[in-house]
């Protein structure tokens, strides 16, 4: 089934860009000139893979930090400064948007960084953690291996866009 709106934003992304590909940069001289072509083009690519692939990724991380946040519940009310946290990721993570809302990109986007608040707020408690708390170095090694994950996520988006594609500055 063909999108309502065509041509969609990506098509019209490629578009621009097979025009700068094919008209525009061929009849530049200059090294500037050039230079700054070049990096619309990483931009375009950027642009394109970012529409095609960041919804997801960003609901994925939401499913990720949802699961993950309520098992620090207990490790975090035993902590006196943690216990006030525990209200505030409930709220966070049980948060749900009307089904008659369409979540935008940014909406989403400030879904997870409320969430990614969480993991900071938590981090900080687990590096104040005594050296002998076990449930601290399990919950520790989790947060570790989330950002690894997520910095594997955002990786999968930016790393096409440039690697192969010549210098960028």
């Amino acid at each position: 089934m063909k999108p309502i709106l065509t041509p969609t934003a990506v098509e019209v992304l490629r578009c621009v860009h097979e025009t700068m590909e094919s008209g525009i940069i061929p009849s530049l001289t200059g090294k500037t000139e050039r230079s700054n072509a070049a990096t619309i083009q990483h931009m375009l690519r950027f642009v394109e893979n970012r529409m095609e692939q960041e919804g997801q990724t960003l609901f994925d991380e939401i499913a990720r930090l949802r699961a993950f946040l309520p098992t620090t519940f207990a490790w975090l009310e035993a902590q006196a400064k943690g216990a006030a946290l525990v209200p505030a990721i409930k709220a966070t993570v049980e948060t749900r948007r009307p089904a008659e809302v369409y979540p935008t990109l940014t909406m989403v986007s400030d879904d997870v960084a409320a969430l990614r608040q969480h993991v900071c707020d938590l981090l900080e408690l687990l590096h104040a953690a005594p050296e002998g708390d076990a449930e601290a170095r399990r919950l520790h090694a989790e947060v570790r291996a989330y950002i690894v994950w997520q910095l594997e996520q955002e990786g999968s988006i930016v790393e096409p866009t440039f690697v192969g594609n010549g210098p960028r500055r």
